[in-house]
């Protein structure tokens, strides 16, 4: 047990470490700027993770531990499944548990970048906890809880509703309709709906505009690409590691773990079906992975098979971590290089104002940088949460603009007859405009 809680430790240790070392992520800028200006809900998706980016505003001169509270967060997730399997498991299993989860490329490093994914897996395992307590225990205080848990579940990721079918399924299937008190299911009911509370006014005071935008976004498609499928299949075999997917598929649970298949392959299986309608993302599944990589245990040569996953996503993510000290390494991907991009050219929030920018990557990464209010231009970009601000529309006679070259101007700079002129090229592909108004 001290060996488990020093690995616990230590590992928490080096994601904080490493958290404030590696500049925030485009994505991770922009929930950023939703915690700067606080709301029940936003268009994109739910408000938690710019909650736990406020409750870490006090960080921020720590370099980027601003992060903090969203990475303790996501590794309290490991004490959560301890709790799940502890009665179940010798301690050395759930041991190689742990280093299956701390190499895995999501819940390993990947809880490093926040995103909803952290605390919608969070409250998934937290539901889990609350589920077998209910069914064990038939408490209304283990039912109230999990109500609760999948209500703050579901103000972090929409994606916290394939826990419903997930868990009726395995009652249906392994008959276990009698161990439901089903007085205890209206209070699971009602407290979900109380603390699910603040995403269902905000859509309800906007149109449902955020639930419309995640339905059109993962079935948004009239025709099909093969490669959407094969892409999903491919890449979810290759995110938990070939000999790891093997294992869980083999596995033999006990009887009191056969709930692992079922939180495991439900939400693979109900994303592969969705891979038919539209492009599925490789985290979209993430919830499926602490119960997928239980069920790997239970496979008589996961403890042989772990030294080659360690070692290829060990070797993996030290790469990625490279390139926070040898610069040469970010040109290995652009998604590495964007935040040391931005981060260059957030100096120019600095130079002249007011400043806007052609996307909400480029906007919140040079706010967050430079601490300058800087706002994507209304109607330059796909619609965001900058189209909802008031300051995405300049008010005085004046304004700059910095956008990749390639990119296009919104429609009413040229109705309103804004006139531009060029101030100077960034490097690599930048240029930075002003535009004054006749």
């Amino acid at each position: 047990m001290k060996d488990l809680k020093r690995l616990w430790g230590l590992s928490l240790l080096v994601k904080l470490v490493l958290a404030a070392l590696i500049p925030l992520s485009a994505d991770e800028a922009y929930y950023w700027v939703w915690s700067q200006r606080p709301q029940l809900s936003y268009f994109d998706h739910p408000p938690m993770v710019s909650w736990l980016f406020y409750l870490g505003h006090f960080l921020e001169p720590l370099m980027n531990a601003v992060r903090w509270p969203a990475v303790m967060l996501g590794h309290g997730v490991i004490g959560l499944w301890f709790l799940i399997l502890k009665d179940h498991l010798p301690l050395e299993k759930f041991k190689v548990w742990t280093y299956l989860v701390l190499f895995s490329p999501l819940l390993g490093f990947g809880s490093l970048i926040i995103t909803p994914d952290l605390p919608v897996l969070f409250f998934w395992s937290l539901s889990i906890l609350f589920a077998i307590k209910a069914l064990q225990t038939k408490s209304l205080a283990s039912y109230a809880a999990l109500g609760a848990s999948l209500g703050l579940g579901f103000t972090s990721k929409y994606h916290i509703v394939l826990f419903v079918p997930c868990l009726v399924v395995y009652l249906f299937a392994e008959k276990k309709w009698k161990e439901v008190r089903w007085s205890g299911v209206v209070l699971t009911i009602l407290a979900g709906l109380l603390f699910c509370s603040p995403v269902i006014i905000w859509n309800a005071q906007n149109g449902f505009a955020s639930f419309e935008f995640q339905l059109k976004h993962g079935l948004e498609k009239t025709s099909y690409n093969p490669e959407w499928t094969l892409s999903y299949i491919l890449g979810q075999i290759l995110i938990l590691f070939p000999l790891v997917f093997w294992a869980a598929l083999r596995s033999k649970p006990p009887q009191s773990l056969r709930w692992l298949a079922y939180f495991a392959w439900g939400p693979w299986l109900f994303f592969l079906l969705t891979s038919f309608r539209a492009l599925v993302e490789a985290n979209w599944p993430i919830i499926a992975y602490p119960a997928a990589l239980a069920l790997a245990l239970f496979h008589p040569k996961i403890q042989q098979w772990l030294k080659y996953y360690v070692i290829f996503w060990g070797a993996v993510v030290s790469v990625v971590i490279g390139t926070v000290f040898i610069p040469n390494l970010r040109r290995l991907n652009d998604k590495i290089e964007e935040p040391y991009l931005f981060q260059q050219l957030s100096q120019v929030a600095h130079e002249v104002s007011p400043l806007y920018a052609s996307s909400y990557q480029m906007a919140s990464s040079i706010w967050y940088f430079s601490k300058v209010p800087t706002f994507k231009l209304k109607g330059i970009s796909r619609w965001d949460f900058f189209d909802t601000l008031p300051e995405a529309i300049p008010q005085g006679n004046r304004f700059y603009l910095v956008k990749r070259e390639a990119n296009g101007l919104p429609d009413w700079i040229y109705q309103q007859q804004w006139q531009m002129k060029e101030v100077r090229k960034i490097a690599p592909d930048f240029v930075l405009l002003e535009f004054n108004r006749p």
